[in-house]
């Protein structure tokens, strides 16, 4: 690894230093103080230019939400302010990131939640992800162009987001639904300022959209530039139309007829049925103790039963003591559990309603134990040896997430998207919402080599009514049977590593909730045989001895994003991520 020194203009170093003071603002020389400590950013990732780094994390009594939106976590505050208990504050933050980030979320592609009931100690879990339609098909893409799974109207899974939060909602919500969902009406209507990333987003999409969507998103041919106000009338009208129906107008009523003949006469497989027969699925969260905690995440086809049977593995090592004694033999353990709970994702990943998933032998410590038996503290198993059937599908991180606890301990971890950066790259002409693209989460068609020549997993094919695999993780961490951390990313296939990470920093390292989000990390998915790490993670001699271990090193960012709030003591901690572009607000 080589430095290249350059030496600045005494003008490019004024511009420099001005550039320092606006990124860490009040920060003296390098330092935050976070949760009564002195926090050093050394190892931290830089917030984006002109976000001052205080803003990130933040403290409260009453309650506490983590968004990658500024206007869905202003939402979040002014629904508690109104009455509204954990549940309204998930359901309108989750609204309101629809509008704020098309390109990420919306009512037009699904998603996952975990509910803590403190008063009871029970926990929920909810999926109302996108199903594939009842005419959809094993070989559907088979021989087909890989535009058809990933844009237009042959991508559209039957979209959940709608039915879930409503349905969430009703069982669990206090205040009535139009209060919950008028501020996400008002973002529509009235418009939010455009940040960079969303300009940029569209800028990317342009090409790809349909007619209608451009219309909405490049509106007399230019692109919104970062400042502006963005309106959405139509999707304004739609939410509208959701406050005053639930979710009866969505899925039997006329927003489900247009959406089924819109799909059906451009080639897509959704038909009326489809949306009529949706179901949201309610199962108990999967659960494990690890150490002196209890987590909580959700049921497969999300891949939380991957990241505790990584936990299990974990757990055999004292991770602090080793990560104190050597960085690279912290990271090297780390990785090597990555690559094997990423191997078993490959192969068994998927809706449990459709195969077998072994989930009580995943997460059983004898499983972990033999798992990582293996593990040779010297030197990297290639990937190649644990060979097999294999999905090795890229996911998109355009993904969003929700963190919210309140003071009793209530909490709400739900993650949601619509695949894709703007999905599937159409909206339902007349109601303004993008639909998704989730069909390309599927195993495009087992038996048709991919990329690496290796054959689609089977448990992750195409069935009608299937859900497919997703890495989404929303977990919930009790200590003493009281909620402690509730966390959750975007990110696609760093997710689940991105979570196991924020739990390992608050858990195993003590740190503080920020550095738990903001550390740079690690990331092994098993295939590509590589592994990712991000510059503040390490130094050169821990790079460099990670290499002499036979790894495959790459210096890259993390593309999870993650949105975190911690109970300790009788203070809630929230934090965002740096690499997004939400703020935790609290009361």
């Amino acid at each position: 690894m080589s430095f290249r020194t350059v030496r600045p203009s005494p003008k490019s170093f004024f511009l420099y230093s001005i550039l320092i003071l606006l990124v860490f603002g009040s920060c003296k020389k390098n330092i935050l103080f976070i949760e009564g400590r002195e926090v050093s950013t050394q190892n931290l990732v830089a917030p984006k230019f002109g976000i001052d780094p205080n803003t990130l994390f933040a403290e409260s009594k009453k309650i506490m939400i983590s968004t990658d939106s500024i206007d869905a976590s202003k939402v979040g505050l002014e629904i508690y302010k109104k009455g509204g208990n954990t549940i309204d504050v998930a359901v309108a933050s989750s609204f309101a990131v629809s509008v704020t980030r098309p390109s990420s979320t919306g009512i037009g592609g699904g998603g996952f939640l975990v509910y803590h009931h403190a008063k009871s100690g029970k926990s929920y879990a909810f999926d109302f992800r996108e199903r594939a339609p009842l005419l959809a098909s094993r070989n559907m893409y088979k021989g087909r162009p890989k535009e058809e799974s990933l844009l237009g109207y042959k991508s559209v899974g039957v979209p959940g987001m709608v039915a879930g939060l409503v349905q969430i909602h009703k069982k669990f919500g206090k205040l009535p639904l139009k209060e919950v969902l008028a501020p996400a009406i008002r973002l529509a209507d009235e418009g939010f300022i455009v940040y960079p990333d969303l300009s940029e987003a569209i800028q990317e999409s342009e090409q790809d959209m349909s007619p209608g969507m451009k219309k909405i998103f490049v509106p007399g041919g230019k692109i919104p530039e970062s400042g502006e106000v963005f309106v959405q009338k139509d999707l304004a009208k739609t939410l509208k139309i959701i406050s005053e129906t639930g979710d009866k107008d969505f899925y039997t009523g006329a927003i489900a007829k247009a959406l089924a003949e819109e799909v059906s006469a451009n080639g897509g497989a959704i038909h009326s049925s489809d949306l009529k027969n949706y179901k949201v699925r309610e199962e108990k969260p999967l659960e494990i103790n690890y150490r002196n905690y209890n987590i909580r995440t959700m049921f497969p086809p999300s891949s939380g039963v991957h990241l505790f049977t990584m936990l299990k593995m974990l757990e055999t090592k004292e991770l602090h003591s080793m990560f104190d004694f050597s960085q690279s033999d912290y990271y090297h353990f780390l990785a090597e559990v990555m690559r094997r709970g990423y191997s078993d994702r490959a192969v068994l990943g998927g809706d449990p309603g459709f195969t077998k998933i072994p989930v009580e032998t995943l997460i059983s410590s004898d499983y972990a134990k033999e798992k990582i038996s293996d593990f040779n503290p010297g030197k990297a198993t290639p990937s190649s040896t644990y060979l097999s059937r294999l999905n090795l599908k890229a996911e998109s991180p355009q993904t969003t997430h929700i963190s919210v606890v309140d003071a009793e301990g209530n909490a709400v971890s739900t993650t949601h998207s619509i695949n894709y950066r703007f999905g599937a790259a159409v909206v339902l002409d007349g109601y303004g919402f993008v639909l998704n693209d989730t069909m390309d989460d599927f195993s495009r068609s087992p038996g048709e080599p991919n990329v690496y020549g290796l054959i689609g997993a089977e448990a992750n094919s195409i069935q009608p009514g299937k859900t497919p695999l997703s890495s989404m993780s929303p977990t919930i961490v009790l200590k003493n049977g009281e909620t402690f951390l509730v966390t959750g990313a975007p990110g696609g296939s760093y997710i689940v590593n991105a979570v196991l990470q924020s739990i390992l920093f608050t858990l195993d390292l003590n740190l503080t909730l920020y550095e738990s989000v903001a550390r740079g990390r690690i990331h092994h998915q098993f295939f590509p045989d590589a592994l990712s790490i991000e510059g503040p993670a390490t130094d050169t001699a821990t790079f460099n001895q990670l290499k002499a271990k036979k790894h495959e090193v790459r210096l890259g960012n993390n593309m999870a994003k993650l949105f975190c709030v911690k109970r300790e003591n009788g203070t809630l901690y929230g934090a965002a991520d740096p690499r997004g572009d939400g703020i935790p607000l609290g009361e």
